[in-house]
């Protein structure tokens, strides 16, 4: 069975629609940034002040483990398309579908503090959208919009899992 593969901005609602779909569906659920933190024994936020490159290498080696698995629902994190591998890894035995959500909306409810490319500011989220939604769409197999209700969402999901 294959994996089903959200990827989208920080803030668009892949844990939440990730957790509602785990259940739904009676599949497991990975949360790369979870699965990062817990194998390397560091918050992201560590690794980040670290550096960049150094979450990054981190998120390639998880992103190829995970891409192994079958039958999971799995919610990356926002910068996964930044690396090329990572989304090969991912796509080897996995449907990858965009979660598409207007910036405003994703303002509106991201906790600025968390995040660690946004410590300059939520004006950072548009820059952000421009660099990595083309990478987003080419990465993906599936674009859906979240801009309505989460029930509406999940069900655009379920809808694409009959069919893969």
């Amino acid at each position: 069975m294959k994996n089903i593969v959200i990827i989208g901005m920080m803030g668009c609602g892949k844990t939440t629609i990730s957790r509602l779909l785990s259940q739904q569906l009676n599949r497991p659920l990975i949360d790369i940034d979870k699965y990062i933190e817990d194998k390397y024994h560091m918050s992201i936020s560590s690794m980040f002040e670290i550096s960049e490159d150094y979450f990054r290498e981190r998120e390639s080696i998880c992103c190829k483990e995970v891409g192994k698995k079958d039958g999971y629902i799995i919610s990356t994190g926002g910068g996964v398309i930044k690396n090329k591998e990572n989304i090969t890894a991912l796509s080897q035995n996995g449907c990858i579908i965009y979660l598409d959500r207007p910036v405003e909306n994703i303002c509106q409810d991201v906790d600025i503090q968390s995040r660690p490319l946004l410590k300059d500011g939520p004006h950072q989220l548009y820059d952000l959208y421009k660099q990595r939604h083309l990478l987003y769409l080419e990465a993906c197999d599936y674009h859906i919009m979240n801009n309505t209700t989460i029930d509406d969402v999940i069900d655009k999901i379920k809808r694409i899992v009959k069919q893969v």
